[in-house]
């Protein structure tokens, strides 16, 4: 649901236009350093206007500027506040995807698990007043908004494990359903284990499969009800979540050649697995309305290194490294597939990713350079910008609105993109002293986080010019391996060679802060952060996957 046409009263009849209201006086603040007093003798054409229609224009504003309106006035904070405008416009900048898997966290719950959700960190007094809210049509959305406002007012967090998984063998991925309540993990011992969260908090072992080779990837579907188990070579199993909490084998996809990847499409209802080397393939299954999964495309090449499926499952890449070329594939209307673009690059090709809009695709080249394509009319794709490097470039990835991109290099940088007018210019250079390995935008793409073998990690914010300004650097003992934003944008968790995962989050004042250590006995391989925010899942180099609760800390 778009919430900015949810409000139920935006379809009814404009009313007269109200007895305009006399604005309170306001007492001398400070903005941007200076002494600023308002003054509110002239008058203001906006209260001549009907509610609805200062509701309609405040609908158009941003966050931000949401909450400078709330300051100005009790008018207007009194127009903000009944509305859940601050809410809503918080919501907003979250794309679709994002939105739903936020949204699943509040409504797969019950009144008392809300209770017990909201309890680590808001009191009673709080959490009443926000259950008087549940008939409201925003209610998810104003608890999501306040779970991150009282997150982030923490100033440090309280540690409680909930879960360690224990495997023979190295872990090779451990996934959080978007719900977050359940866990899949795959292992190099050729097991992969399913956990799922009770109502009480603990976590109960649901399933552990097994399989004649190493598995290397477990993956949910957006809605958390399926679940892809990739096997090193021969087969990928699709599970199915039963009503009984149970989940059970729906389909199986067979493979001759080294699988290297399996994946849902956007929607869910697809999964596309690759593999590789010579007569490798690429196969598209899909689920039927009955339930049952079908082979649906199958695309066969001489060899293939990688292939990639657009988020909105109308395009395909694939990438056959010995012609130095990526063939993109469009579906047609009748359903077909035909080749639309094919992109051969001289310096050869690494690796290629699309937007989250499947309008724009990078490919990183051996030049080393990440090229930027756009998706033009005709269905061919058009060169728009070029970001060089002096060194290989591990990965680059797009805002989540797709008007930036951020690349990673080992030359040490990390350089940010942006749109301009059809082009692509650079706003900035992040500098390490060590190579930088990844980069990654917040959802809301207002902040950027890169990691590095410098052990730093550091977090730049977007700034009201369009600038990028450095917030904090992160430090470790060692090497940075991983560094990933909360589905909120307002916490980052860093995994490193020192055994540690640190937490930080953003504070009032737009600075971020350390708020909590997570250790291990090893190095910490990952950290990533549930939907929600509330627990971090950790997977450590001494084979261990953890399950770490935030609370706020008394």
């Amino acid at each position: 649901m778009n919430p900015i046409n949810s409000h139920s009263g935006i379809q009814e009849p404009l009313s007269p236009a109200p007895k305009r209201n006399r604005l309170e006086e306001a007492a001398t603040v400070v903005y941007t350093g200076r002494d600023v007093t308002p003054y509110y003798h002239n008058n203001s054409p906006f209260l001549d206007l009907p509610e609805l229609i200062q509701l309609k224009i405040i609908r158009c504003l941003g966050l931000r500027e949401i909450t400078r309106l709330a300051k100005v006035c009790r008018y207007f904070r009194n127009l903000v506040k009944q509305d859940k405008a601050l809410e809503r416009a918080w919501y907003r900048r979250f794309p679709s995807p994002q939105q739903y898997q936020l949204r699943s966290t509040i409504e797969t719950k019950d009144q008392q698990q809300l209770r017990d959700w909201l309890e680590p960190f808001a009191d009673k007094g709080t959490i009443g007043l926000l259950m008087e809210q549940g008939k409201n049509i925003h209610f998810s959305v104003q608890l999501l908004f306040t779970n991150s406002k009282l997150m982030s007012l923490c100033k440090e967090f309280e540690l409680v494990e909930k879960l360690e998984i224990t495997h023979r063998g190295r872990v090779y991925q451990a996934t959080l359903s978007p719900d977050g309540q359940h866990l899949a993990t795959a292992s190099r011992d050729t097991t992969a284990k399913i956990y799922s969260r009770e109502p009480n908090g603990s976590w109960e072992e649901k399933a552990v499969i097994t399989h004649q080779y190493w598995l290397i990837s477990a993956t949910f579907s957006p809605d958390g009800r399926y679940l892809i188990i990739a096997a090193h070579r021969g087969t990928v199993k699709i599970y199915g979540l039963e009503d009984d909490g149970s989940w059970v084998e729906k389909a199986r996809i067979s493979h001759e050649r080294y699988i290297t990847s399996a994946t849902f499409c956007a929607d869910g209802r697809r999964v596309m697995t690759v593999s590789y080397g010579h007569d490798a393939l690429v196969k598209i299954t899909g689920r039927g309305g009955n339930g049952s999964w079908e082979l649906e495309d199958t695309f066969q090449k001489s060899w293939i290194h990688s292939a990639e499926l657009s988020p909105d499952g109308r395009h395909l890449i694939i990438h056959t490294p010995k012609d130095r070329v990526i063939e993109i594939q469009s579906q047609l209307a009748a359903g077909l597939w035909a080749v639309t673009s094919s992109i051969q690059l001289e310096d050869g090709i690494d690796w290629a990713k699309f937007s989250a809009d499947s309008c724009h695709l990078v490919i990183s080249t051996f030049a080393p350079a990440a090229i930027i394509y756009d998706l033009q009319a005709d269905g061919t794709w058009k060169e728009m910008g070029r970001i060089k490097h002096d060194a290989v470039i591990p990965s680059a990835n797009f805002s989540a609105d797709c008007l930036h991109l951020v690349t990673a290099s080992k030359d040490n940088t990390a350089k940010i993109y942006s749109q301009s007018a059809g082009s692509w210019k650079q706003k900035a250079c992040i500098v390490h002293s060590g190579e930088v390995s990844s980069a990654s935008f917040s959802a809301d793409c207002q902040h950027v986080v890169n990691n590095s073998d410098d052990a730093t990690a550091q977090i730049n914010s977007l700034q009201t010019d369009g600038s990028w300004a450095l917030k904090a650097s992160i430090v470790h003992q060692h090497e940075v391996l991983s560094a990933t934003f909360s589905s909120d944008g307002c916490l980052v968790v860093t995994a490193s060679r020192d055994h540690t995962a640190k937490v930080y989050g953003l504070w009032t004042d737009g600075s971020w802060v350390e708020k909590a250590t997570i250790r291990h006995e090893r190095s910490v391989k990952s950290a990533t952060f549930s939907t929600d925010s509330r627990h971090v899942l950790t997977v450590s180099l001494d084979n261990k996957v953890r399950i770490t609760e935030l609370r706020r800390k008394n």
